[in-house]
């Protein structure tokens, strides 16, 4: 059967738009997929589309499909196109086969990461033979021991050692996530020029390293200046090569690439769900590996392993997504781009280049206030999106704090690598439940519960993103009272009902933004992309790490009461934010304001606030870009 003719204008409008619109944009939300908490990789995944538009390449809705590039660029159409074996053509199920094998492979190694990082600092710290230590040789013994051993016990309980380590876990953060802010978008940019495989198998060759460092350091510590701080090398590489930001946004384009706009969301969210399982099969397995082998270092073995595989997969087995006729498009466009940044720091100077230095920056000014004009003639400054954002990363920051979380664990219970897995998995699969089955079926519910209101739907996850944030800083003051470790599971499987919070936010923030009269999504979401790689992977970290440090022989509960600080921050900034939808007599609208897009309806009506109170802060849809365009308010405040 022929296939229909395409116009020959349709491909390049649509990739002229494409570099207009990737042009403002520097950073990928996967900046968002994979970092280092569970939580976090897969509430990234949650608004995956987003990391497959702020790449440089932009996806229409035709998916994956290089015979018809070709016929859209005036060549003809290769017949072999038509005959090719399943295993060559892209598809978005290459993904979804590895993805679960590949978060499994990172979640089992989470929890051994913290003990390893225990003993390394203990035999540096206090080196005392009577214990079991090993100076001046291998760290392989101390790693073969059983956890209730008096070694373990005296290092896992020692204040010097464990401020030593979140010294370590502080620098390896920091540094990871400074590079993959800066890195990720380039990476980006170059998988539109030489393929999605070849960049997945740079970034996965970086993670690969990451493990491979850990082996090397505890085989040959004797030989490797630095002691344990040469831990520091190998994540410094891997985010040279992108880290799991890079990998995150990569795989996501992959997909955009291999979808149309009609299924590629079922697609995303089968991602969202095989991370949730990687995540609670892995740190079990893990530690049923240690287990098994009788040496933390086993799954570091299996880690190191299983990222290799995937390498070669990237290189050989895996079909390339974009054909060779788009990347050599990609390709002249960055040149005629690369050219005209040239022109413009030749003539700006430093502040040019100082500019482009700090352009992954530049989505963070879709938040900022803006002006709105209020029907008395008065201007007020419209706060909502920026005390959402500042919410949010308030609450992502959390994430910062695992590896202290898991420290503090081992210093009060002294728990285990294997302990801490079992622990991770419980945590993992209580969120996965939670967030594929039981928060569905609440908001459901709520929906049923307000039959007064019209399209109530944001509102109710303004309410649900509250609630989360209430629910959470109540099992942390739990949790930091807990008298042993069973209770203070139980909390922190509590605490996992927060999970809420983020897809509740992401559309409370999609209401306000199109209600100010904003209408493209993905540089909302760029933006709130460019807040969580900040908070959670430098910000988050430093904060968190630096308290442990000064609090571990003194107070090292204060983690928790940093902890709830910057839950209740979040819920002070989402508390005078207001939402609104039109009056009811305007049927078939919802609360992002596309009321303003629909033909025949009046554009002066008033708006009603959801929460049926006088709005503190308050701002509707004017049919015009948001950027720093006023938008214009049809109400006033009180």
């Amino acid at each position: 059967m022929s296939r229909p003719s395409r116009s020959k204008d349709a491909r390049p409008e649509s990739t002229t738009r494409s570099r207009a619109d990737g042009a403002s944009r520097s950073v990928s939300v996967a900046s968002h997929p994979f970092p280092p908490a569970p939580e976090v990789e897969a509430e990234v995944l949650i608004h995956p589309e987003d990391s497959a538009a702020l790449l440089p390449h932009r996806h229409g809705e035709q998916g994956c499909d290089h015979a018809g590039q070709a016929d859209a660029a005036g060549e003809p159409e290769p017949e072999h196109e038509e005959v090719k074996p399943w295993w060559r053509r892209p598809s978005a199920w290459w993904i979804l086969l590895i993805t679960p094998i590949l978060t499994i492979a990172r979640a089992s190694t989470q929890a051994p990461r913290v003990e390893i990082y225990i003993q390394l600092a203990c035999d540096a710290y206090k080196p005392d033979a009577s214990l079991g230590g090993s100076v001046g040789g291998s760290m392989l013994p101390i790693l073969s021991l059983a956890g209730g051993s008096d070694r373990w016990k005296f290092c896992s309980s020692d204040p010097d050692v464990q401020s030593a380590v979140a010294q370590l876990a502080t620098a390896m953060s920091i540094a990871t996530g400074v590079l993959g802010c800066l890195t990720t978008a380039w990476w980006g940019s170059m998988s539109d020029r030489r393929g999605r495989t070849r960049i997945i198998a740079i970034a996965m060759t970086g993670q690969m390293i990451d493990a491979l460092g850990i082996l090397l350091v505890c085989t040959f510590s004797q030989f490797i200046p630095g002691g344990y701080w040469a831990l520091l090398v190998a994540p410094i590489i891997a985010g040279i090569l992108g880290g799991v930001n890079t990998v995150g946004s990569t795989l996501n384009a992959y997909i955009a690439d291999c979808t149309d706009l009609s299924t590629r969301s079922r697609y995303f969210s089968l991602v969202v769900g095989l991370v949730f399982v990687g995540y609670s099969i892995g740190p079990t397995l893990g530690s049923l590996i240690i287990t098994w082998t009788g040496s933390t270092l086993s799954v570091f073995y299996f880690s190191t392993l299983i990222h290799g595989l995937y390498v070669l997969a990237a290189l050989f087995v895996i079909p390339e997504s974009l054909s060779s006729a788009q990347m050599d498009e990609f390709r002249e466009a960055h040149h005629e781009e690369h050219r005209r940044l040239r022109e413009k720091r030749a003539e700006g100077g430093l502040a040019a280049w100082v500019g482009s230095a700090l352009g992954f920056l530049r989505p963070l000014t879709l938040l900022l206030p803006v002006t709105a004009d209020t029907t008395g003639g008065k201007k007020r400054r419209n706060w909502s999106l920026f005390l959402l954002a500042a919410g949010y990363g308030s609450m992502i920051s959390l994430k910062g704090d695992v590896t202290y979380e898991y420290q503090y664990m081992s210093l009060t219970f002294g728990w285990t690598s294997k302990q801490l897995g079992y622990y991770t998995s419980a945590l993992g699969t209580t969120r996965a439940i939670y967030l594929m089955a039981a928060l569905p079926f609440l908001m459901e519910l709520l929906n049923r519960l307000t039959p007064g209101r019209e399209h109530p739907t944001a509102a109710i996850d303004l309410a649900v993103a509250r609630g989360s944030l209430v629910v959470e800083a109540i099992a942390y003051v739990f949790m930091a009272l807990a008298p042993n470790g069973y209770l203070f599971t139980v909390y922190a499987i509590v605490s996992t009902l927060g999970i809420g919070f983020t897809p509740a936010i992401n559309t409370v923030a999609s209401a306000v933004y199109t209600q100010q009269g904003g209408k493209e999504l993905g540089k909302l979401f760029g933006a709130l992309g460019v807040v969580q790689t900040i908070c959670s992977q430098v910000l988050g970290p430093f904060v968190f790490g630096v308290t442990y440090i000064r609090t571990v022989k003194t107070a090292p509960k204060t983690i928790f009461v940093v902890t709830i600080a910057a839950l209740v921050f979040s819920f002070i900034t989402l508390a005078p934010i207001r939402l609104q939808h039109p009056p009811p007599d305007a049927s078939g609208s919802d609360v992002e304001g596309r009321m303003s897009e629909r033909p025949g309806v009046p554009q002066d009506e008033p708006v009603r606030d959801v929460d049926e109170r006088a709005p503190l802060l308050m701002s509707e849809s004017d049919g015009h870009e948001r950027g720093r365009k006023t938008a214009k308010s049809s109400h006033t405040q009180s």
